[in-house]
């Protein structure tokens, strides 16, 4: 029976349970605004809806671990349970059924452009195709692996969909801000720019064309080293930060997590929670791009979960066996996946942005090789969290049969002390 007052628990619950609270609050208000925009008649009434269910989902998630967790507080002994993940490889072919069936009708609801057929069936549709994939492949990478306590593993959870994203969000806006005044810098260095920039900025408060505000901007977002700005905090600075702060309960419960497959493990739990976070927040779209997006950010979850669980793995085998250097190795080739992610994303809507602007044809050598190099990371991943499920597993089995074996009695010293 515990005695007193648990703090860990506690503190996660001060930050899931307000989290919860806020979500059920953002969840209602774009519902209204939903429902208001579709009798008004608004551009995307189903956008709206689909932040409105999607956040509704995050917050009955959050109350679920919040009940957990609040177990380890109240004292409850089953708190203290080992965490497995209910995973089943028949899940794998649900997953896949779901995808044939879904996609399909999502994208043809979507290309009728019916706000009302788009705002009764894409919210459903989105949870559908982005959450199961974010399950299976964390299912796949936990298979046969324990989490710990239940209250710590649903609790690192509970921090990946709270904390941390908020801790990201607030150091990417910064960092994006410094950014965005180097470009203007940059820009401004040259005669009369710096003027244009100031009428551009005024131009774009009474534009609403799309098309014609992507040719007012062509000039500077194509510009080579802007170019390399974008791309620079993209793909290094973006995976830098976030890389960092994904695994933020593991890093939190390292001295704790009794060995480095359950650091694995809880870290691929981390990755999941801020993938369901990030891609149910960036699908919010109901128009014809809908199944794009939905598609693209299913493959950005599994990215997400797969270095995050790299992460967790070496971040315990740093604080227990001392392996800074496998740590900081980990964290450097974690950047460099997700670093090549979004450098292939950029570099395919770059080609789009300047075939629609300029009428290139960088498409047809730009797009290819893009959708390879994304094509290739994705199938890569998920071989690569099986590979070291399988891995992990085996240092477990090893280290468990070592521990078990009985120590050799020490050699008794021979003397002839007393001896004539």
């Amino acid at each position: 029976m515990q005695k007193s007052t648990h703090w860990p628990s506690v503190l996660i619950l001060g930050v899931v349970v307000p989290a919860a609270f806020l979500f059920l609050l953002a969840a209602l208000g774009f519902g209204i605004m939903s429902i208001v925009g579709l009798f008004k008649n608004a551009s995307d009434p189903a956008g709206s809806m689909i932040g409105a269910l999607s956040i509704a989902f995050e917050a009955v998630l959050l109350i679920g671990v919040a009940w957990f967790v609040s177990e380890k507080t109240r004292g409850r002994a089953q708190a203290d349970q080992t965490f497995r993940l209910p995973f089943s490889m028949w899940h794998i072919l649900a997953m896949l059924a779901l995808g044939v069936i879904a996609l399909p009708i999502g994208a043809v609801v979507s290309y009728l452009d019916n706000k009302f057929l788009s705002w009764l069936v894409l919210p459903l549709l989105t949870i559908l195709l982005i959450v199961p994939p974010i399950w299976v492949m964390l299912g796949l990478g936990t298979r046969n692996l324990e989490l710990g306590p239940r209250w710590r593993a649903l609790g690192i959870f509970g921090l990946g969909m709270t904390l941390g994203p908020l801790i990201m969000i607030v150091l990417e806006t910064v960092l994006l801000v410094i950014f965005v005044v180097i470009i203007v810098l940059v820009i401004g260095q040259e005669p009369g720019k710096l003027q244009e920039l100031m009428q551009l900025a005024s131009a774009f408060r009474n534009e609403t064309d799309p098309e014609r505000m992507l040719r007012m901007l062509e000039p500077y977002v194509l510009n080579p080293t802007v170019l390399k700005l974008v791309i620079g905090y993209i793909a290094v600075a973006v995976p830098m930060l976030e890389e960092l702060f994904k695994p933020l309960g593991v890093w939190l419960f390292a001295g704790k997590i009794e060995k480095p497959a359950q650091g694995f493990a809880l870290g691929l739990l981390s990755g999941a929670a801020y993938a369901i976070i990030e891609s149910l927040g960036a699908s919010g779209q109901g128009d014809t791009s809908w199944a794009v997006i939905v598609a693209v950010r299913a493959g950005t979850s599994l990215l997400h979960i797969l270095t995050t669980g790299l992460m967790g793995w070496a971040i315990v085998a740093a604080f227990h066996e001392r392996r800074w250097g496998r740590l900081v190795a980990t964290y450097l080739t974690v950047i460099l996946i997700h670093g090549i992610w979004n450098a292939s994303a950029v570099g395919v809507s770059l080609a789009v942005l300047s075939d629609a602007v300029r009428h290139t044809s960088w498409s047809f050598s730009i797009l290819p090789a893009g959708l390879c190099g994304i094509l290739v990371l994705l199938f890569g991943m998920v071989g690569l969290v099986i590979a070291t499920n399988q891995r992990v597993r085996k240092l477990s089995a090893q280290a468990k049969a070592s521990a078990m074996q009985p120590k050799a009695d020490p050699p008794m010293a021979e003397t002839t002390e007393g001896l004539e």
